[in-house]
């Protein structure tokens, strides 16, 4: 969390986007179907440049919000997947996710992955730099 904050710092701040945060609804308590509320809560309370955010309840509203995106940033799984299918550039943090068999297609797309199996080891400036690369149109796989 406390590098998605920054991430979402450095867009705002130096790139002059506008950040929106999307989460799935619920506690991460919930063994069932924990979510991330907890996360989500602490970002927005602890953010300079506060991002839009939006619990999405519905699968409906996630693909709606984004529908509104120009570019999705998020880890490898369905909502990765639905921004390509929405046409949107997509930068993802991976962590031991086979590229071959789930890059998302048909769309510019940087993956951040390294050798470690953990998505939590790439560094923030890994992250913003990718962007500034998918942004300019120079995307690389």
């Amino acid at each position: 969390r406390e590098k998605f904050l920054e991430l979402s710092e450095r867009i705002q701040g130096e790139l002059g986007m506008q950040v929106l945060l999307l989460w799935s609804p619920g506690s991460v308590k919930n063994a069932m179907h924990p979510g991330d509320d907890e996360t989500a809560e602490w970002i927005l309370g602890s953010s300079k440049e506060r991002p839009l955010a939006f619990r999405t309840e519905r699968l409906s509203e996630l693909i709606a919000a984004l529908g509104l995106a120009d570019v999705a940033i998020c880890p490898d799984g369905g909502a990765m997947h639905i921004a390509a299918a929405l046409g949107k550039p997509v930068l993802t943090i991976w962590g031991s996710t086979d590229r071959r068999r789930w890059a998302p297609w048909g769309v510019p797309c940087v993956i951040l992955q390294d050798g470690t199996g953990e998505a939590s080891s790439i560094s923030v400036s890994a992250a913003f730099e990718a962007l500034r690369r998918l942004s300019s149109g120079r995307e690389a796989l």
